[in-house]
């Protein structure tokens, strides 16, 4: 039940994203990460079982590698969001990169012998060969390396919602460490294909987890930054009102009661409030006790914010 509610709130947000990443490049990392995301949870078996999904691309186990290719790419354009937030440049390299790291891990999966059909435990049943634990590896190592480069990013701005992302980066690498134990016991007959033990059970607690507090840590950035425009938005709005009401008002030297037009809605606001306070020093308008309180609510937050970015950079 968690996972279809999940795919329905990912495939409302890539429809309801789509236009924007279409205009924006800045937009589109977060964009291709919940495509990837979503695509990851079908090969899953969330909607399609994965026999009836499998036997579509042949029968011989090719979800699975969909299961590692797909979380890995998501991963990557997801850092590559949480750079663009976070104003700080990865050093995970390019998309040549990207497809590299897919590459590599389709070249070992055609190698593991005796592929057979689909089977929803394919990989453990496959940990017996060295070809099938090279695939493990690599998998987790990419992810590994991922989050890595993740947390070396952000370790400059540790503080406030970067020390979870820096805290799941971690966690993801302690826990693809302890799958790559787990797989190894496997390969040497120490453990039965199946079995628990601490390493996978490290893994489970480790691994995803990590990943999940990456992603929350991104969804709350994402929340607390479309709150904020929509309240510049609300207070240009609010401005662009009261700068209508003293048009009659308006001495002809000041370009105050013309509402502002294009930007985006923190510069929107910025130049309204600039306007109205003209209109004020510079026209001789006396403002509405309402019009004063909101103006000075504004001039209050774009000194806020001034200081937050001095402070960022």
């Amino acid at each position: 039940m968690i996972n279809l509610i999940m795919f329905g709130a990912l495939a409302v947000l890539v429809l309801l994203r789509a236009p924007v990443a279409l205009k924006r490049p800045a937009a589109r990392p977060a964009w291709l990460a919940t495509v990837l995301g979503l695509l990851g949870l079908l090969a899953i078996g969330v909607i399609i079982p994965i026999p009836v999904a499998d036997s579509w691309l042949g029968g011989t186990n090719v979800l699975h590698l969909l299961r590692t290719a797909l979380p890995v790419a998501a991963f990557w354009f997801l850092r590559d969001a949480v750079a663009l937030q976070s104003g700080r440049k990865t050093s995970g390299g390019g998309p040549l990169v990207l497809v590299l790291l897919l590459a590599a891990q389709a070249f070992i999966f055609f190698l593991i012998p005796d592929r057979g059909r689909s089977s929803i435990f394919f990989v453990d049943e496959h940990m017996i060969y060295v070809q099938g634990f090279v695939w493990a590896v690599v998998y987790v190592s990419e992810i590994v390396w991922i989050a890595l480069t993740m947390v070396v990013m952000l370790l400059p701005r540790w503080k406030g919602i970067y020390a979870a992302f820096i805290a799941g980066g971690l966690a993801t690498v302690a826990g693809g460490v302890a799958l790559v134990v787990h797989c190894g016991l496997i390969l040497a007959g120490e453990q039965a294909p199946g079995a628990g033990g601490v390493p996978w059970t490290l893994f489970n607690y480790l691994f995803y987890p990590g990943i999940l507090i990456i992603v929350l840590g991104f969804v709350t950035i994402t929340v607390r930054d479309f709150s904020r425009a929509a309240r510049w938005k609300l207070a240009g709005y609010r401005l662009t009102r009261a700068l209508a009401s003293y048009d009659d008002q308006s001495p002809r030297h000041v370009a105050g009661a013309e509402a502002p037009r294009g930007g985006n809605a923190i510069l929107a606001a910025y130049r309204a409030a600039i306007q109205l306070r003209d209109l004020e020093s510079l026209g001789g308008v006396s403002l509405k006790p309402r019009d004063t309180r909101l103006l000075a609510s504004v001039e209050r937050r774009m000194t806020a914010s001034h200081l937050s970015m001095a402070r960022t950079q």
